[in-house]
């Protein structure tokens, strides 16, 4: 009992929090989905009841002629009712069909806020990718869904009560019977409707590995591997299994409902022809008119009818509430990386710059820590370098000094103030990065460049001037419409770059913005040698004075910067400038030793 009333509990608070997201739709709009759902069940019950109306006046005439103004009375009130019915049906489906979008698009923003908010953390677990895959799977129109299939649900049940107290005027002893067998449907239905959920909450990840694989196949990036390594045919027959495996177990639970459904429907069947049975024997016996035969007949197909309708809401809403409660569970995910209640100011000027003190840093059920005793110094105006092999932990310290995560140990100082004393989102516009992953949009060349600074409008010129100082402006300025080509063949008049180029691009968009400091991952790596050297060589003119942190692994490249880290294993072992470092006879001379071997 206590175990039922929690559900009923939980049931309810989630249809609450469905009925808050309705007042981003319209309350008119709400009132009006009710109110023609009700008139629908009204003139459904009035027209069956003109029915039997007729066929009592038709039934009890002495001649057609005598009741013909009342018959054709009644005749022309049921088409009315029947008509009105079916108009409000009409209506009523626009009316949920227009709040249902309302609702589908803001839940839709709603995930996508979560998607943007959540710490950066949050996309480097299963968890969370699964989480997205439920609340996709929860769809973005199941919350008006739900109030629509209650508003379905109420006038269902409302039908079937008046049908219901109808039948029981006629013969209530037929009553009972019904109900056993609208309620051994609705059992059924639920129980089969909890087996496919628990199913499919078992298969996300399998879902999502069906899905990736799906992705392999048709999308452009892997399509040269695909061919030139013959993968097509293993990822495909790969992809085949995973669906069939998934597709088996689906139908296995579907073959299951479907033999259970039709056992309650030849109960059914025969409770009907056995009560019909029963009725006429009594119409001819006298008991009952032809009007109530008849009436009874409709009434009974129609009780049979709102019982299923009943069912099948209630159905759907039970499939609704375990899904939505996923859906609201992710939209509930909260980031951990908040502004404090009162953020310090940013400084207008800064003049010690950027310190890490003692930092670690810890990857959940990592076995080593990612980071350990870090101290980092990056002045404002100067170029300082960290050079490490992979897996040294490099991307982790950017991310770590951008607040992409906070350090579980020590701390990270801009001018000496804690940097989590600052709100995180002012604080990251301090930064231009390059990531070594950088991303490449299916957008114009100047849409482009200008996402590194999208809160400002888009200047052509502006953009142009960071094409040419990261050197794309030579190829972007040949495009087919320059700057205002797109760069994807996904769209129309699109052109596609080299690897190379869209560094350069990327590049260009890190350029772009007035911040303090510069964060280049391996930002020439698919850049030729020479142009490479000619970045390098002229890149404070080119950053404009800021601060700057370079990672590289060509440290010919980086041999002008003002000060060196080397990272190995999350520690730094060295640090100092070029000259001091090869002199050392260190971790750093023997990196630089055996690059320079290359080129002896």
């Amino acid at each position: 009992m206590q175990r039922l009333h929690a559900k009923a509990a939980a049931f309810i608070s989630l249809f609450q929090q469905v009925l808050r997201l309705l007042r981003y739709s319209s309350r008119r709009l709400s009132l009006a989905v009710g109110a023609v759902t009700l008139v629908e069940a009204g003139f459904a019950i009035l027209g069956l009841w003109l029915i039997k109306a007729l066929i009592d006046a038709l039934s009890q005439a002495e001649t057609v002629e005598a009741e013909a103004g009342r018959i054709f009375a009644l005749l022309g009130a049921t088409g009315i009712a029947t008509l009105a019915a079916l108009v409000a049906q009409s209506f009523g489906n626009l009316l949920r069909k227009q709040q249902g979008m309302l609702v589908a698009d803001y839940v839709d923003r709603e995930i996508h806020d979560r998607a943007i908010t959540v710490d950066l953390g949050f996309y480097e677990s299963p968890a969370y990718f699964d989480s997205l895959q439920r609340a996709r799977q929860a769809g973005t129109q199941r919350p008006a869904q739900m109030v629509a299939t209650t508003l379905l649900l109420a006038k269902a049940i409302v039908f079937l009560i008046a049908v219901l107290a109808m039948l029981g005027g006629i013969e209530w002893r037929l009553l009972p019977i019904l109900l056993l067998a609208v309620l051994s449907a609705l059992v059924v239905r639920l129980y089969f409707t909890r087996q496919l959920y628990d199913w499919q909450r078992r298969r996300v990840q399998l879902e999502r590995r069906a899905s990736y694989l799906d992705w392999l196949l048709t999308s452009d990036i892997h399509a040269k591997e695909l061919r030139l390594h013959a993968l097509g045919d293993f990822f495909r027959e790969a992809y085949s299994k995973l669906r069939r495996e998934i597709r088996g177990e689906q139908l296995r639970i579907e073959r299951s409902k479907a033999i259970a459904e039709v056992g309650v429907a030849i109960v059914s069947a025969s409770v009907f022809v056995g009560a019909i049975a029963w009725l006429v024997l009594q119409t001819m016996a006298g008991t009952f008119s032809l009007g109530d035969l008849v009436l009874f007949v409709l009434l009974f197909r129609r009780a049979e009818q709102g019982g299923r309708d009943t069912v099948n809401a209630l159905s759907r809403l039970y499939d609704d509430q375990l899904y939505l409660g996923q859906l609201f569970s992710f939209l509930e995910v909260q980031p951990q990386l908040t502004s404090p209640a009162r953020p310090a100011p940013i400084p207008e000027s800064l003049d010690e710059g950027l310190r890490m003190e003692g930092v670690g840093f810890s990857y959940p059920e990592a076995e080593a820590p990612a980071l350990d005793g870090i101290d980092l110094y990056l002045p404002p105006g100067k170029l300082v370098a960290l050079v490490g092999e992979n897996g040294s932990g490099k991307t982790t310290l950017i991310k770590l000094l951008t607040r992409l995560y906070d350090p579980d140990e020590g701390r990270i100082t801009l001018d000496g103030t804690d940097i989590r004393q600052f709100d995180p989102v002012a604080y990251r516009q301090l930064f231009s990065v390059i990531f070594q992953d950088f991303a490449k949009y299916a957008a114009t060349a100047n849409e482009n460049i200008w996402y590194g600074d999208a809160a400002h409008s888009l200047d052509p010129a502006r953009t142009r001037d960071a094409g040419l100082r990261s050197g794309a402006d030579s190829f972007l300025a040949a495009l087919p419409r320059g700057y205002d080509t797109p760069l994807s063949r996904i769209f129309d008049d699109g052109r596609e770059l080299s690897m190379g180029q869209w560094q350069r691009v990327a590049l260009a968009r890190a350029f772009l913005p007035d911040t303090r400091f510069l964060v280049m991952d391996e930002p020439t790596s698919a850049v030729d040698p020479a142009a490479e050297m000619e970045l390098f060589d002229t890149l404070r003119k080119r950053i404009d004075g800021r601060g700057a942190l370079i990672i590289s692994h060509r440290l010919s490249t980086i041999r002008h910067v003002d000060y060196t880290y080397v990272l190995e294993n999350g520690r730094i072992v060295e640090h100092g400038q070029h000259d001091q470092l090869v002199g050392s006879g260190g971790r750093y001379a023997d990196l630089f030793g055996r690059q320079a071997a290359y080129f002896r």
